[in-house]
């Protein structure tokens, strides 16, 4: 055919007569003399239409001079087609260089133009692979449905949803959700525990939020905190045991939330952080004995804010607002035994202290248990002889009296959802061979964490009131009996709780904790192997529950022992 040339190598091997090996888009021999292959030569004969041409109508086959753009650089544009009688079609088309013609509008396609037309089909644009960013977005979305009821991460809340979203903005957001998914896949697959928590992960994920902090900007961004609430989920899904640091970081992102003040935490997700980790704040204060910052008024609206959440969510919130309460009665009783060890104590009325114990407020006592009650190291609060220490105790003691007030109002609906089954049901326990005969069946997870709380925080409260009262007291024998009532409510949640193991058992460590000490011999020991089973489905080898340290743990939560002290990534929080 005329103007098709016989060669169908590249022009530049045509000129310099050597064969061409057709490599397109360049061949071997302009890659390796470092030339511009103008790739294959044309295949039509095209008539170009203009002015230029107007006087020399002659038909010329276009090929790419040399130092000219190479073909692939090209714009081809169709302007017409016409079809004969015997199937031949006759188009016309316009060439241009991209680089000069983007102001050039393309023609519209003749109306004539069908599907069989002969111009080839366009080229697909090439996809980028995904960014790394984009990967650990895509594995984190996958995790938080992965595994049964007690492993996925959806249950730490909506706030968790939100963070694929943030990912590739902060680089300890980054590395925490590196270290999370790690951490939850270790966890899924029934690894150790000392193989959950990666060391290379977790030791970037600790430096880059420690260069957060460094950063002004960054570190009272909402993604910091966020890296920093992350880190203290993969110390949880690694369970209790030696070198465990989650109340640290759950403890300095309070400390950040606190720093950062309530007018930047208005927005939807630091919200839902704050959600989140309030219960963790509570905890940290507690051990440290001193006042909870979500009671300042300026948090408290925020922390315990009840619109729009389910009945399980306002029902948790009242009463993490209530246990809120009790880090800074703590830090009262510390203030109150600081000030009797640093002067004598007074002669005083013990008329005016039986009056106070006359005008408490009665306890309902349901238990008929006979079992020894347990008794209590009182000291400095007791009363020798017609001494009384200082009235800040007869003070404090009141506090605690309106708390359980407070409380025993909040659990009549409480028993009366249980009674009537709405809150759970009391069925046969699946175990023939256990201590605990009846157990619960909740409506939802939520709803068990929410009674659990609660029964943990009336145990605790009963205790500082066992604390503050006279030695031999009937009012404490009292309230030593209703703690034995509700120790055994609780020993009702396990079987529940075990059934959503790991991440739905969590919330019994508080729980077993308060009601150990309020059990009988065979209990407790029933309790210590169950905690103790829940390490062994985490596979954590190096910590175990017993005796000495369930105590002193309970012990530090009324105040015995010296506060703890909870070292961050960062000394500012």
């Amino acid at each position: 055919m005329v103007g098709v040339p016989k060669s169908t190598g590249c022009l530049t091997c045509r000129r310099r007569k050597i064969k061409c090996d057709e490599t397109w888009p360049a061949c071997l021999n302009c890659q390796k003399n470092g030339k511009c292959c103008p790739g294959p030569p044309a295949r039509h004969t095209f008539r170009e239409s203009g002015l230029k041409l107007a006087t020399n109508p002659a038909t010329t086959t276009f090929e790419d001079p040399p130092g000219i753009l190479p073909q692939k650089s090209k714009r081809l544009t169709q302007l017409t087609a016409k079809w004969s009688e015997n199937g031949a079609v006759f188009q016309k088309f316009r060439i241009s260089n991209k680089a000069h013609g983007p102001h050039l509008r393309t023609s519209p396609v003749s109306p004539h133009r069908t599907s069989d037309s002969a111009s080839s089909p366009p080229t697909l644009p090439r996809l980028p692979s995904p960014s790394q960013h984009q990967d650990l977005s895509r594995a984190f979305v996958d995790a938080l449905c992965v595994g049964g009821a007690g492993h996925q991460m959806s249950a730490f809340g909506p706030f968790i949803r939100d963070v694929p979203a943030r990912i590739g903005h902060n680089v300890a957001l980054d590395a925490s959700v590196a270290c999370l998914v790690n951490a939850h896949s270790s966890m899924v697959h029934k690894r150790r525990a000392n193989e959950i928590v990666s060391p290379r992960l977790y030791l970037r994920a600790v430096q880059a939020l420690q260069t957060c902090l460094d950063d002004p900007c960054q570190g009272m961004s909402s993604d910091t905190l966020c890296a920093s609430v992350l880190l203290s989920i993969v110390e949880a899904l690694a369970g209790p045991r030696i070198g465990n640091r989650y109340l640290a970081h759950v403890g300095g992102a309070g400390r950040l939330l606190e720093l950062q003040g309530p007018l930047k935490c208005q927005d939807r997700f630091s919200k839902e952080i704050l959600r989140f980790i309030r219960g963790g704040i509570v905890m940290t204060t507690l051990f440290q004995r001193k006042k909870c910052f979500l009671t300042l008024p300026a948090w408290h609206h925020l922390a315990f804010d009840r619109t729009g959440l389910s009945f399980e969510d306002c029902l948790y919130t009242e009463i993490l607002e209530h246990m809120a309460e009790i880090p800074g009665l703590l830090a009262e009783m510390k203030e109150v035994r600081q000030s009797v060890t640093e002067r004598d104590t007074i002669v005083v009325d013990t008329a005016l202290f039986d009056e106070l114990i006359e005008s408490s407020p009665a306890f309902d006592v349901s238990s008929e248990d006979s079992s020894p009650a347990l008794h209590y190291s009182i000291e400095p609060y007791a009363i020798h002889g017609g001494y009384m220490y200082p009235s800040s105790g007869a003070t404090l003691l009141q506090k605690f009296q309106n708390m359980k007030e407070a409380l025993c109002t909040l659990g009549v609906p409480l028993g009366t959802n249980l009674t009537n089954g709405t809150a759970a049901i009391e069925v046969p326990s699946i175990d023939p061979t256990t201590l605990i005969t009846q157990v619960f069946h909740f409506s939802s997870w939520r709803v068990a964490v929410a009674y659990s709380c609660y029964w943990s925080l009336l145990i605790l409260t009963n205790r500082a009131i066992i604390k503050l009262l006279p030695p031999y007291d009937s009012l404490a024998y009292a309230i030593e009996a209703q703690c034995r009532t509700i120790a055994f409510e609780i020993c009702k949640t396990w079987e529940y709780a075990w059934a959503s193991k790991p991440i739905g058992a969590f919330h019994v460590g508080l729980s077993f904790i308060m009601a150990y000490d309020f059990c009988g011999p065979d209990v407790q020991d029933w309790i210590l192997k169950s905690l103790n089973s829940l390490l062994d489905y985490q596979m954590v080898d190096t910590f175990r529950w017993n005796d000495e340290i369930i105590r002193k743990t309970a012990g530090r939560m009324v105040g015995e022992g010296p506060d703890l002290v909870f070292t961050s990534s960062k000394g500012a929080i």
